[in-house]
């Protein structure tokens, strides 16, 4: 750590922890599999004992991250705004983490809707759907694939996938007759909805998120994909097919910043007007990709991770004062639990940390203590909202 430096200002952008399956996605894989999957205990969609377990470990962690860099948060918890989807999931996961971080504090956990009704700063779902609007998110998908030939890359991701499904004994396959990468994708595009890629995609990350959730929920090992997955090697060509459909649908520009142009006004306000010093928002995956491709990250790989946008990973936005100029800059980083941390459900504490891997902007360069310049990253910021 710097001591040249103060952290003055902290937003973390954190995706909900370790949920059940969706509803609608295991009764769309039901019919992509002659085997039964396997019950959970917990109701659809909901952050698990597990998961809020280690979302307590995560809050500890980062409440003596936070005083390490000397903010040690007050009595009266001004300073502390905590902000979530208004789903079960996500704010069950800021209610964890602040037990772990500030247990027996009285610090409000906000969220604007009924439980279950989605808060138009973490819901992706199209605001407009115009012909002309949806060409330009085609052309976006068209072009990510001629670049990194994401559709030719993902066939033996999808073959592995096959085999562990008994695709071929499926009735999705008796109703196709092709292989499962060869199901076409198709845009579903409609004005008050998510926007979702049919087709193969969306039977793999479908697969691929039950599979992990399995996983991380520390099944036997024989209820984890039936025993078929047995190496890392496997899952992370699983979990690729799983981080192209994030990346298709949730980083391509035109997608990215009608998603993310809410949130980023918020977290605009939040760094240069709000007076809170430590800022946490609970939203989701699609939220930090959008955010990250918006705000014209890199792209990046995190170590010890196959997940591009980690369960329970957090983002988390830094403003530093500079003590002698009195000038402002900024740093980025993932901080998240790495593959094995989450399978294995460790404490986190600063002798076990999650991973930081640091985030770089596009066009713009670090000073030589490996800060950027506040301004490089304000401009992005008061982007034109739409």
């Amino acid at each position: 750590m710097n001591n040249h430096y103060q952290l003055e200002k902290v937003v973390i952008l954190s995706r909900h922890g370790i949920r059940t399956p969706l509803l609608n996605t295991l009764q769309f894989l039901s019919k992509v599999t002659p085997f039964s999957w396997p019950q959970w205990d917990h109701p659809f969609g909901y952050l698990t004992t597990r998961g809020g377990t280690l979302e307590s470990y995560f809050g500890h962690y980062l409440s003596l991250w936070l005083e390490k860099h000397n903010i040690k948060l007050s009595a009266n918890n001004s300073e502390l705004f905590v902000y979530a989807n208004s789903l079960q999931r996500t704010v069950a996961t800021a209610q964890f983490f602040i037990t772990g971080a500030y247990a027996g504090q009285d610090i409000v956990i906000q969220h604007k809707y009924p439980i279950e009704k989605m808060d138009p700063i973490f819901d992706p779902s199209l605001r407009k759907d115009s012909p002309e609007f949806k060409q330009n998110v085609l052309d976006d998908i068209d072009e990510a694939d001629k670049i990194e030939s994401i559709f030719k890359n993902l066939a033996p991701s999808f073959e592995l996938l096959s085999d562990i499904l008994d695709y071929k004994s499926s009735d999705l396959y008796a109703k196709y007759r092709c292989k499962l990468a060869d199901i076409p994708n198709e845009l579903y595009f409609k004005k008050g909805e998510e926007p979702a890629l049919l087709g193969s995609l969306a039977i793999g990350i479908s697969a691929a998120d039950a599979f992990l959730l399995q996983y991380y929920a520390d099944f036997p090992k024989e209820q984890i994909a039936w025993g078929k997955i047995d190496n890392l090697s496997q899952w992370q060509q699983i979990i690729n097919i799983r981080n192209q459909y994030i990346n298709l649908l949730c980083q391509t520009k035109t997608l990215a910043k009608h998603a993310a142009a809410q949130l980023i006004d918020m977290i605009s306000n939040l760094m240069q007007h709000n007076g809170s010093k430590v800022n946490l928002l609970v939203g989701h995956d699609s939220n930090i990709a959008s955010l990250l491709s918006a705000l014209h990250f890199k792209h990046y790989q995190l170590p010890e991770q196959f997940e591009s946008t980690p369960i329970g990973g957090k983002v988390v936005l830094q403003r530093f004062r500079h003590q002698t100029s009195g000038k402002f800059f900024f740093k980025a980083e993932y901080v998240y639990q790495s593959f094995e941390q989450l399978h294995s459900g460790q404490a986190l504490d600063l002798n076990n940390p999650p991973k930081h891997f640091r985030l770089e902007l596009e066009n713009a360069t670090v000073n030589s203590d490996g800060f950027y310049d506040w301004l490089d990253f304000e401009k992005r910021l008061n982007i034109t909202q739409l």
